[in-house]
């Protein structure tokens, strides 16, 4: 059995990711641990929340699924913070342009919703945060939540 559809989605972002100029391998998905300095600046990926709705009356039922997934760009405090962090979020933007090429077959869009920035202090010197959240649709039949219809 394949993993869950919404797994599926949050690797594919993960592999989109992956290489962007400024944060290059430095991608980690469902990450708790505090992020080391060695490892900024990087990308944290995370499956927010997710809705669902039946959207036909026959068995079994199909749902049409929104999934939020935040995209985390951490990098070390500086003088040009601000500078870095809009550096990082277009790249991702760039590659998480509708259509996804690893989402194809997953997804049937992706779209981002709203970026935050903030301080952080999760890791051991202070970080800043700008965090892209994506909304993202898809459909599965209720008894299959690991095939992307």
């Amino acid at each position: 059995m394949a993993n869950h559809v919404r797994q599926q989605i949050r690797e594919a972002i993960g592999t989109a990711v992956t290489g962007l100029v400024t944060t290059g391998a430095n991608v980690f998905q469902s990450r708790v641990y505090p992020v080391q300095t060695s490892e900024l600046p990087c990308l944290l990926i995370n499956t927010r929340n997710e809705s669902s709705a039946v959207i036909t009356i026959h068995g079994p039922p199909m749902l049409e699924r929104t999934l939020n997934v935040e995209v985390h760009a951490l990098a070390k405090v500086t003088a040009d913070l601000d500078d870095v962090l809009d550096g990082i979020c277009k790249e991702v933007e760039v590659v998480l342009a509708d259509p996804v090429a690893e989402l194809s077959g997953l997804a049937r869009s992706i779209t981002l919703t709203s970026t935050d920035f903030e301080p952080q202090g999760t890791a051991e010197k202070p970080a800043g945060r700008a965090t892209l959240v994506y909304e993202v649709a898809y459909f599965t039949l209720e008894n299959a939540p690991d095939v992307a219809q």
